[in-house]
């Protein structure tokens, strides 16, 4: 399920989740993680211009938070450019899920919430591929003209 709301109300039975964003989204992360049960799993990504803008983000046992500070990465391989805004996170997002669904059929029928903050041009690659892959398999609907699947 993909939730494509600026905040989101989570399903009760929120128990896997990918939730990602940039510096913006911290209080509505910070939202979600307090409402997921104990039992709750998953990773949280979270992309920040620099390394001083990383906090404490408490969460469930079973949820890791990873920080990505872009001035600590590069852009496009070998261009020498830095990392553009939802560059690293789409990086680390698509990486997360390529370990952990072998194709785009076993990512639509998953039982992942999955949420993708920042302004709505922030990751726009990522979110219009997730919504391509899963909204073929579900309804569609959204706050934002993309979707909630």
């Amino acid at each position: 399920m993909i939730l494509d709301f600026a905040d989101p109300p989570l399903p009760y039975d929120a128990i896997r989740v990918l939730f990602a964003g940039d510096a913006s989204s911290v209080p509505t992360l910070r939202a979600m993680l307090a409402a997921l049960p104990i039992c709750a799993r998953g990773q949280v990504f979270v992309e920040v211009d620099t390394a001083a803008q990383i906090e404490e983000l408490p969460s469930p046992g079973r949820v890791t938070v990873t920080w990505l500070a872009r001035d600590r990465r590069s852009g496009a391989p070998g261009s020498g450019l830095s990392c553009a805004s939802g560059e690293a996170v789409e990086r680390a997002v698509r990486a997360w899920l390529a370990e952990m669904y072998v194709d785009a059929e076993a990512l639509a029928e998953a039982e992942h919430l999955i949420w993708l903050g920042g302004p709505e041009g922030f990751a726009w690659d990522l979110r219009r591929d997730l919504h391509d892959m899963v909204s073929p398999h579900r309804g569609v609907t959204s706050d934002r003209g993309a979707t909630a699947v």
